[in-house]
C-alpha cells in the first residue's frame, strides 16, 4: 500500500507498507514523484484499456 498525494503539478507516492507482512521495512523506498499531467494521462489510458476488455 502507499499514500498517493495529488497537487497541482505533482503526484507523490510515499509511506509504503505491506499490510500482510508487517516485518518488512519500506522506509527507504520512495518517495516517487510524477508530473501531474503525465500521470493523469497514464491513468486515463489504463482506464480505457481496462474498459475495452470488460
Amino acid at each position: 500500500m502507499t499514500r498517493v498525494t495529488l497537487t497541482g503539478a505533482l503526484v507523490v507516492w510515499d509511506c509504503f507498507e505491506q499490510p500482510y507482512c508487517t516485518t518488512r521495512d519500506y522506509t527507504a523506498f520512495g518517495p516517487f514523484l510524477f508530473g501531474r499531467d503525465q500521470y493523469d494521462k497514464a491513468v486515463q489510458a489504463l482506464s480505457a484499456k481496462i474498459a475495452a476488455h470488460e
